[in-house]
This record gives structure tokens, sequence and C-alpha cells, in this order.
């Protein structure tokens, strides 16, 4: 596969990308008349329509962009988290047909062949994404559900202290426990989700338990310095995924900065209004999704716009895919909590 595109087709398929998406939609709705499949995948028809809009909003910045290496790794998610349903392979492998049909029957060749091209790829790639993925949910299920994750999963929040306490108590950082315990946690338990081996209100359990515990512990803290550096942290507009901001608000305050965390769904001119108002020394972004691209860099724009001395530092897997494209737009990409405070107590 190239990894560059044409600007004609990149061009195109923002210009045609409504009529786009409605095709899609509608080739959809068509095919779940024909083989309705909810019950063998948990997966119901308004949800499947919510995924592949946000799969061409994807595939809109993958292709402005020429980030087609991305665009395997992001796809990749998808694939897992449809095939972990059941026959839910079936329903991606719709997903990806309707985009395919939609993109040869809006627009002529030879742009319509760049853009189908990864896609018609993707989907013969399926059955061996699926085998591995089989084999990840056997491994999951075969492994021991780590003792936090337990207590996570049942909303346990007072057994989930008693483990952080006993850490505690045996020597261990709080800024260590965030990066060694918690986010691990987490971690399994989202893709315990993605791999659909815990229930939906096991997920939400646990989400509501990491909250509170993490709050709990920023609360622990007791080195304050005097001169503290100070921190504004929010989602990019669009990113739903609150838990890693509000991680990174405890991490930074336990090691002593003065942090603020404007969490999700915030506008960008609203945060860029915010660090106007607070004077933050570094805001930090996160960038969960490849397909939050634009609305990453008109953050960035807006802030740089406002507040020209402010230092930006974003992370997350969609910041990772779009590295180079985000340090174009003077912002730095930061792989881990670890690195974006030395960065920005470096800088301070």
């Amino acid at each position: 596969m190239t990894t560059m595109l044409s600007e004609s087709a990149s061009h195109l398929f923002t210009a045609e990308f409504k009529q786009l998406s409605a095709l899609v939609q509608k080739r959809i709705e068509v095919e779940w008349d024909y083989h309705q499949r909810s019950k063998d995948t948990g997966i119901g028809l308004p949800e499947l329509l919510v995924y592949a809009d946000k799969f061409g909003q994807m595939l809109k910045v993958v292709y402005r962009y020429s980030l087609l290496k991305a665009f395997q790794e992001e796809a990749n998610w998808y694939a897992t988290t449809f095939s972990a349903r059941g026959s839910g392979h079936l329903l991606f492998a719709a997903l990806l047909e309707s985009w395919i049909v939609a993109i040869e029957g809006v627009i002529k060749p030879p742009e319509c062949n760049e853009l189908a091209a990864p896609l018609q790829q993707l989907h013969q790639e399926l059955p061996e994404i699926i085998a591995q993925n089989a084999d990840s949910i056997r491994e999951l299920n075969a492994g021991p559900v780590s003792p936090l994750v337990a207590c996570l999963l049942r909303g346990d929040i007072s057994g989930a202290r008693d483990i952080v306490s006993g850490l505690v108590d045996q020597g261990r950082s709080l800024d260590r426990l965030i990066i060694d315990l918690i986010l691990p946690a987490m971690a399994e338990v989202g893709l315990r989700w993605e791999l659909h081996t815990v229930e939906i209100y096991q997920e939400h359990l646990a989400t509501e338990a990491v909250r509170s515990l993490l709050v709990w512990i920023a609360e622990m803290k007791q080195d304050v310095q005097p001169s503290p550096p100070t921190a504004l942290i929010s989602c990019v507009p669009g990113d739903e995924h609150d838990l890693v901001p509000l991680a990174l608000w405890a991490y930074l305050e336990v090691r002593g900065w003065s942090a603020r965390n404007l969490g999700k769904s915030l506008p960008a001119d609203q945060i860029a209004r915010a660090v106007a108002d607070l004077d933050p020394d570094t805001l930090f972004l996160v960038q969960t999704l490849l397909s939050q691209l634009d609305d990453a860099l008109k953050t960035i724009d807006l802030v740089h716009t406002l507040c020209g001395d402010c230092q930006i530092v974003v992370g997350g897997r969609g910041a990772e895919a779009a590295r180079e494209i985000l340090e174009n737009a003077n912002a730095i990409v930061v792989n881990n909590f670890d690195e974006a405070c030395r960065i920005s107590e470096r800088k301070g």
C-alpha cells in the first residue's frame, strides 16, 4: 500500500463526504433489514450507524493528511471491537463494504481506486485479524484478573483503597502507584470491554470506582512545592475518554503541581479562553482517536493565538499516530505521563 494519497483524491473525499456518508448509512440500513445480527453481536442498528459515521470521520483525517500507516492500527481497533462480539466481524465487513461501494459509486477513477485500496486490503485481512483476536480473547480469559481490577469490576471502592493503602505502607510513592498500578488496571478494564469479556455494567462500575480512587489518591499528597508548576488538562473537543485526563491530574497533583482538569467535551474556543484566563505553564491535551486530529489542531492554533507562550503537550493513541503533524503545529507529543512531566518540569 502506498503511504501517500494524491491531493485530488483527498479533496474529492472531503468534498463528497456528506453524500458518501449518507449512502453508507442507507446501505447499512438496507443490509440490516435482510441480515439482522444484533442477537449474535449485541450491536444494534443505531450503534452500528454511529460506528460507521466515526469510521468515516477517521477516513477523512487519514486521507487529508495521508496517514495511511496510522490507518492500519486505527482500523484494527474497529476490527477487534467488532470481531470480539460473536459474529460481529460480519457487521464490520458490511461497514467496510458500504464505504467501498459508496466511494466507487460517487468518485470516479483513478481517485476512487486510491481511496478504496486501503479499505479493500483491510477487508482481505479480516480473517487473519479475527483469528488473532480469538487468540487474544482466549489468553485474556485464561489469565488471572489482578486484585485491583477485580475490585474495580465489582465497584468495590473500599477494597481498591485497601490495596493502594497497603502499597503506600510498603513505601510505594503515589505517583508510581498511578503509573504502575492504576493506569494498567484502567487499560485492562478497557481491553476486557473491547474484547467483550466483561459486561457493560461492570465497565461502568469500574469507571466510577477509578474516578473515586484517583481523587482519593490526589488528596493524599504531602509534598507541596513553594512555587509549583501549573497545568491545565483537557480532552480535545469531541473526546469522551475523560479518565486519562483525570489520572494525569492526580499524577501531577501528587508530584507537587498545581493542576486543573477541564475534563471532556469542551469546545476549542473555551479551552483557549481557559488558558488565557488561568495562564498555566503547560496545557496538556488528550487525543484518543485519530479522527479528532482536526479538533486538536484547531485547539492548538487558538491557544497559540491567544497565549503564545503556553507550552502545549499532547498525548494519547490518536496523538501518537499524528505525531509529525502535531509537532509541525508547535505542540509536543509524548508517549506517557512520565515523559510529559519531565518535559514540562525541565521547562520550568
